[in-house]
């Protein structure tokens, strides 16, 4: 069988990926993944990948005990499209919160970590979830210089063309992040166990 690592260390292949977990409420997603290193995807759409994205997403479905679902060197933009596999699967898991990650490194973004629900009656969602990850990395030396925002006025990356976040089919988080964070294990993981406790806070 395929182990997680050769999946996701996967330069070239296109697949979908998908792990049950126990908790049904929840899902983790990444429509963007590529291995770090690997900057391009094979779709015009979106030829900019979201490196290690999925691996994020991984642990934290792992600290969730979640589904979790990974598009990886995807030749389309999944998330765009309600014919696509990736949204299908997430109809028909009809999880309660979906959690998408994202990345970014184009310099648009007004934070380092942005986090929306899609649209602005919504914002106030998205705004107690960074409230919660703010507060938690005010005291930790690693996270402590990365400014968060939920506010949909103030952040770049709203999702508000993404038909898995701008729904009411399910709670949904987009949460754009940096390349440092995202190259960088150690950070990363500090990341999840601060989101699963943000998470479970919220439901």
């Amino acid at each position: 069988m395929t182990s997680i690592e050769t999946m996701l260390n996967e330069p070239c292949s296109s697949f979908l990926f998908y792990q049950p977990g126990n908790n049904n409420q929840l899902l983790v997603a990444a429509p963007h993944h590529a291995p770090l290193g690997v900057s391009q995807l094979p779709c015009e759409a979106h030829p900019t990948s979201d490196e290690n994205t999925g691996w994020i997403a991984y642990h934290l479905s792992q600290r969730l005990d979640c589904g979790c679902l990974i598009a990886t060197n995807y030749f389309i933009d999944p998330n765009k499209y309600k014919t696509s596999d990736y949204f299908k699967r997430i109809e028909t898991l009809q999880p309660k919160i979906l959690i998408e990650i994202h990345g970014h490194g184009s310099g648009s973004a007004n934070f380092d970590i942005e986090i929306s629900s899609g649209s602005r009656d919504k914002s106030e969602l998205a705004e107690h979830l960074a409230d919660h990850l703010r507060i938690a990395f005010s005291e930790n030396d690693d996270l402590k210089n990365y400014t968060i925002s939920g506010d949909f006025e103030k952040i770049h990356f709203r999702a508000t063309k993404s038909l898995t976040i701008n729904t009411y089919q399910w709670t949904a988080f987009h949460i754009e992040l940096p390349q440092r964070i995202r190259e960088d294990e150690h950070q990363y993981l500090q990341l999840c166990d601060f989101l699963k406790e943000a998470i479970f806070k919220i439901q």
